[in-house]
């Protein structure tokens, strides 16, 4: 194959691409179009195989009739051979002839209409089954179709909440840090304070056991109790 000629191949398929996207991407519609057109032709062969079963019936009440003519006309034939009229029974044999002739004709189309009947009722039959087949298909399809759409909606959802979540946690964490940030001021201008007053003297004082000459209502309930017991 030339190179001019895989060129040509080619082309042809890269043409053909956008159109099998278009086809994969509206599956489902035209499958739905599909059976649609397949319930229209099942109408259409209803209406088919009632006119083959009407026409059957006109035809088998036809031969009906046409034999029972005969009976009669046989009935008649008999009666001009009684009275020697051989001729009169002659003709009416001739009309006997032509109508079993016609009559076996009839009752070989009627047999054909029965057989069309019997394969048009078959094939509509097949054909109303595969239709249901396929509208469940067709409902398993769409449902599957929702389904995909609501996940990946979910999904966008999902990734949606977590961004959030995970901004909530940064704001938090930076909410956290600037109030820890503000205790630690407030602590610290509180030491510097303390110690400023001489709090934090009397408070290292204190805890070494020396008194810092201060009063305060523990020292003096100490020295009532002592002096109350002397």
């Amino acid at each position: 194959m030339s190179l001019w000629s895989k060129l040509n191949t080619l082309l042809r398929a890269t043409a053909q691409e956008p159109v099998e996207h278009l086809v994969d991407a509206n599956a489902i519609r035209i499958f739905e179009q599909e059976i649609r057109d397949a319930e229209a032709a099942i109408v259409q062969a209803k209406y088919q195989l009632a006119t083959v079963m009407a026409e059957k019936k006109q035809l088998l009440r036809h031969n009906q009739a046409l034999a029972e003519n005969i009976a009669i006309k046989e009935q008649q034939a008999v009666a001009a051979l009684d009275k020697n009229d051989e001729a009169l029974a002659q003709d009416v044999a001739a009309l006997i002839a032509e109508d079993e002739s016609l009559l076996q004709d009839q009752r070989k189309q009627a047999d054909y209409l029965d057989q069309q009947e019997i394969r048009l009722k078959r094939q509509l039959r097949v054909a109303a089954q595969t239709i249901q087949r396929y509208q469940r298909e067709l409902s398993l399809a769409k449902a599957n179709r929702s389904a995909q759409k609501a996940l990946g909606q979910l999904q966008g959802y999902s990734n949606g909440l977590t961004s959030s979540l995970q901004e909530m946690a940064t704001s938090l964490e930076r909410i956290q840090k600037r109030q820890n940030r503000a205790a630690d001021m407030d602590e610290a201008l509180q030491e510097i304070n303390a110690e400023m007053n001489g709090e934090q003297l009397d408070q290292r004082l204190k805890q070494a056991g020396i008194k810092t000459g201060k009063h305060d209502a523990d020292a003096v309930l100490e020295r009532l109790r002592k002096q109350r017991a002397a």
